[in-house]
């Protein structure tokens, strides 16, 4: 019973690093900052660097529901003066395909909340179990998250070889998993999201997600490893003792 409480506390501990590892570098602007200067997004679309950093962090406010919706996010754009004649900055988000698509996301983003959240408070539980039912908790969360957190590791470097051979059709496939309707497909001759965001854009938030998923996952590993070599080592010598 010890290990089955162990393995599933593990795998809500897996499960709370994924969902973090993808939240982290999504709402994180310096990766935003880096990305809109080295792809240049600010000259293509033809808007001020400061004012496409404001439309992000607008952007990103919606997706942690912070906004209702998308309406009032107003910037000039190409010399552009629409929407708002008496501010002189028109309405960013014009396009209704991607305002729709832009709801479908927001609501994606929000069960990744929820599933993080109760990944934590079921791994606080757990552990919480664990204590009360006086396992060797220390011994049996490092050997459970070590061989759970090595699977998966496998399975990652497994999916990121797949990723890495064909980045446009994992692109497509997961959007066609995620999203029931093709709102995803924009016109970038309509669309500024899709000029904010190209596909450069999310290769580079999928290397950072991966990085920092696997980066966490093996910081535990070698903690756990260097854990159990001292708890075995330490069983050895007091069973030598006992001799």
């Amino acid at each position: 019973m010890r290990y089955v409480c162990g393995y599933i506390a593990a795998l809500f501990l897996l499960v709370l690093i994924l969902c973090q590892s993808v939240i982290f570098p999504t709402f994180f602007m310096p990766f935003f900052r880096w990305q809109y200067t080295r792809l240049e997004i600010a000259e293509n679309i033809d808007i001020e660097f400061d004012e496409l950093m404001h439309v992000t962090t607008e952007l990103l406010d919606y997706m942690r529901g912070r906004r209702d919706n998308l309406q009032g996010i107003r910037a000039v754009v190409a010399g552009e003066q629409r929407g708002a004649a008496e501010e002189g900055y028109r309405e960013f988000f014009e396009c209704p395909v991607e305002v729709i698509h832009m709801v479908d996301v927001r609501v994606l983003y929000d069960r990744l909340f929820i599933v993080r959240n109760v990944a934590f408070f079921g791994f606080i539980g757990m552990v919480l179990i664990m204590i009360l039912a006086q396992y060797k908790i220390n011994y049996l969360m490092a050997r459970c998250t070590r061989e759970v957190f090595t699977g998966f590791i496998g399975l990652l470097v497994l999916l990121t070889g797949v990723v890495a051979l064909d980045f446009d059709r994992a692109f497509e496939v997961f959007h066609l998993i995620l999203f029931d309707n093709d709102y995803w497909i924009l016109n970038p001759a309509r669309s500024l999201l899709i000029n904010m965001v190209p596909i450069g854009f999310f290769i580079h938030i999928a290397i950072f997600i991966g990085m920092l998923t696997g980066f966490v996952l093996t910081a535990v590993i070698i903690i756990d490893s260097v854990y159990l070599a001292r708890y075995k080592r330490l069983n050895d010598m007091d069973f030598g003792g006992r001799l």
